[in-house]
Order: C-alpha cells, then sequence, then structure tokens
C-alpha cells in the first residue's frame, strides 16, 4: 500500500522509527535516547528557524533592491 506523503500515515511511520529506537529494554539506554530524541527535535527546530531567518533577510534585501530601481510613480 503506497502511502501518501504528507498524510498522517507518512508521519506515523517517521515517528514509528524513531520511538523504537527507545524500546531496547535497557532502562539507562531508552533514557537517553529519549533525552537525544528530543534533544535533536529542538536543534531541528533551532535549524529550521535559522534558515527561515536568512530567507527573509535575503527577501528584505531583495526587495530593497528592487525598491532603488522602481520609478516613485509605479504602483
Amino acid at each position: 500500500m503506497d502511502i501518501q506523503y504528507g498524510t498522517a500515515d507518512t508521519y506515523r511511520q517517521l515517528f514509528a522509527d524513531i520511538l523504537a529506537d527507545v524500546a531496547t529494554g535497557e532502562p539507562k539506554r531508552d533514557s537517553d535516547t529519549a533525552v537525544a530524541i528530543m534533544e535533536g527535535f529542538e536543534l531541528a527546530i533551532i535549524d529550521w528557524m535559522k534558515y527561515h531567518e536568512e530567507a527573509i533577510r535575503s527577501y528584505r534585501d531583495l526587495h530593497g533592491r528592487f525598491l532603488l530601481c522602481k520609478d516613485p510613480n509605479d504602483a
């Protein structure tokens, strides 16, 4: 059965793969892995925020350059 990307089933499978890492049966290892998963999730969020912050800086620069070339009488 094909699962369409972006559906709940897609994310269920992705999360299942991650959660499997926390089910080794070794409490210390599982606890450490759970913490690493949460830290990794936070790092991914931060990375994406940085990416989008840089993108908006680029768009603002592009827009500023556009405005410098635009005739004041243009709407």
